[in-house]
């Protein structure tokens, strides 16, 4: 069994670079061959897979959600797809917490070690794949806009200082859905379309199953374009108490298997933590990965 073993040295406040001897050792006990690739620029982690992916068993990503989710677009764009393990780094790590992997170094590797490899959908999104989240409107934008620097000194507060900065320069634009097929025209506060029992930290929807081909469509609307404060009192409540009993009047919600979103200009849209812009985006939960864990559906 051959492994491809790449992580971000600057995830985790540096501490994977410190580690690295102890996992590398670990690894080379469980895989007949190991390869270490270490980043050096956002986007190297798509480039490698792409580039050798189809040469492994097993592709081991270290580092937090931006990281996995680099690895999951090179994977799903691969003929021959190795199978994926994580050992979580990040600020949040909703996608290893929503897979109940351990935080902890030596734990996540037993996982890997003794898990097995189990299917679950991604999102594919025009041309580019993610895995856990793809929205858009008010503070969606904090995880890609907050600065490295903050994010190593005040960990996942630093999303919620940026947020507040923000959150009122914000403009409700006008945008068009298709919900399998049902249109929905609104000026939109905010818009989730989860393949994740994590977003953010929050455990946002506990009952998501990754291997259903189904993703939850969560829309809050808005009459005004601008950013009122009783609308982020619902995008909270959202947060607090979750897909399933969250209710308002002017929510949307459906379990779907593609989305399309409509802009008059472009948008930027956020999939797994980054920037996506585009004037249109079509959204579908596809199946095609597999992830070691230990993780049972219930």
């Amino acid at each position: 069994m051959k492994c491809l073993f790449l992580y971000n040295p600057q995830s985790g406040k540096g501490k994977i670079a410190k580690k690295e001897k102890y996992i590398t050792s670990f690894l080379e006990k469980t895989f007949d061959k190991l390869v270490v690739f270490r980043t050096q620029a956002k986007g190297d982690v798509t480039k490698e897979i792409l580039k050798s992916g189809e040469k492994f068993d097993t592709v081991v990503v270290a580092g937090g959600d931006g990281t996995i989710s680099e690895a999951v677009n090179g994977i799903m764009h691969l003929e021959k797809k190795p199978s994926l393990a994580i050992l979580p780094f990040g600020t949040v790590n909703d996608v290893a917490h929503s897979l109940k992997i351990p935080t902890n170094t030596k734990k996540a590797l037993n996982v890997i070690a003794k898990g097995t490899a189990k299917p679950h959908d991604v999102i594919k999104v025009n041309d580019s794949y993610g895995i856990y989240v793809f929205g858009g409107g008010a503070l969606t934008e904090t995880s890609y806009n907050t600065s490295q620097k903050a994010k190593k000194k005040f960990g996942r507060v630093a999303y919620g200082m940026y947020g507040l900065k923000k959150m009122f320069k914000t403009k409700n634009k006008s945008l068009t859905f298709s919900v399998d097929g049902k249109k929905i025209s609104s000026k939109a506060s905010l818009f989730l379309f989860i393949n994740s029992k994590f977003v953010a930290g929050f455990k946002i929807d506990p009952n998501n199953d990754y291997s259903d081909q189904k993703g939850s469509f969560v829309l809050i609307e808005s009459d005004s374009e601008k950013v009122k404060l009783s609308q982020l009192f619902k995008i909270a409540r959202l947060f607090l108490c979750g897909y399933k009993n969250f209710k308002d009047k002017m929510l949307v919600k459906a379990k779907a298997t593609k989305v399309k979103i409509e802009s008059s200009e472009p948008y930027d849209f956020n999939l797994d933590g980054e920037i996506f812009s585009a004037s249109s985006a079509t959204i579908e939960i596809v199946p095609g990965l597999k992830i070691i864990s230990y993780e049972t559906k219930t």
